[in-house]
């Protein structure tokens, strides 16, 4: 079995972390390497309780850093990652008990660089899950790095639109990162990055089965940002300007472009940010004249 890194960038958790590590440690797929990355944790529970459990088991592997927000824990992660391929898991988040086999043996046998599942979400607040796939929902498809841009945005009715953003759910061979760079000064960083990591690939494996469950809570940083923050439009520029130059069609990111300007229109003016919103309309002017939208 080739080792698999499993990188836990953890944060203030006290109440759901065990139950993280306790699913990952339950895994069917044995030769793991899981990696906790404590990001300047103010309560003291999180440093403890990952301690705890690096006295009881011997492929738990800590380290202990001054806050950077969540990209540079997955900087971090990486750089410690010994393994053949690497995995994220949110630490308040859990994996069902096949999650890593059932990613392995997908990548393994379509010989690709990246498997890619599906996921339930539980909301905590209302103790209730979010399912969307049943049982004969399932399917697999490989998909070129070209192929896989193609359903960057779709919703319905398998939510493909977070499956393409989130590092998670996703089983990754580590030579996909040798250049990879998470950044450390934005509020959401997934949008950011996730998307250079396909490019890199040769053939991403998909199956449409739901193996993470991703926890959601009103106080979230998804919840709390402002639109502009989760949507940020510096990701569809620089998508667009990388793949107009591969040849890739790039119609739907155009579309995605005149929704995040929209949002940014918006927010700019009820947080009376003058300039910002001047620049987005500027933005808009120039694709409805020569864009036609």
């Amino acid at each position: 079995m080739e080792k698999i890194s499993v990188i836990i960038p953890v944060y203030n958790d006290e109440e759901y972390l065990a139950q993280c590590l306790d699913s990952v440690l339950r895994q069917t797929y044995s030769n793991l390497e899981i990696i906790l990355v404590d990001d300047g944790s103010t309560d003291s529970t999180p440093p403890e309780l990952c301690e705890k459990y690096r006295e009881k088991y011997a492929n738990i592997r800590i380290l202990h850093k001054k806050n950077g927000g969540v990209g540079s824990s997955r900087n971090a992660g990486l750089e410690m990652a010994t393994g053949e391929y690497v995995l994220f898991v949110d630490h308040d988040d859990l994996l069902s008990e096949t999650h890593i086999e059932e990613l392995y043996k997908l990548l393994k046998k379509n010989d690709a660089d990246i498997a890619v599942g599906n996921f339930n979400h539980f909301i905590e607040e209302k103790r209730a899950y979010g399912i969307w796939l049943k049982e004969d929902d399932y399917f697999e498809k490989t998909y070129t790095p070209e192929e896989w841009f193609t359903v960057e945005y779709e919703t319905v009715p398998y939510n493909m639109s977070i499956i393409f953003a989130v590092p998670w759910a996703k089983l990754y061979k580590k030579s996909l990162f040798e250049n990879i760079v998470y950044p450390i000064n934005a509020r959401v960083e997934d949008d950011l990055t996730t998307w250079k990591i396909y490019l890199l690939a040769d053939k991403i494996a998909y199956m449409n089965k739901a193996i993470y469950t991703h926890r959601i809570f009103e106080n979230s940083v998804s919840a709390q940002a402002n639109k502009t923050a989760v949507f940020p439009l510096e990701a569809v520029e620089e998508r667009i300007s990388l793949l107009s130059q591969l040849g890739f069609d790039i119609t739907t990111e155009i579309e995605a472009y005149c929704y995040r300007l929209n949002i940014c229109i918006d927010t700019a003016l009820k947080d009376g940010d003058y300039l910002k919103y001047r620049n987005a309309k500027q933005k808009m002017a120039i694709l409805k004249k020569y864009k036609k939208i």
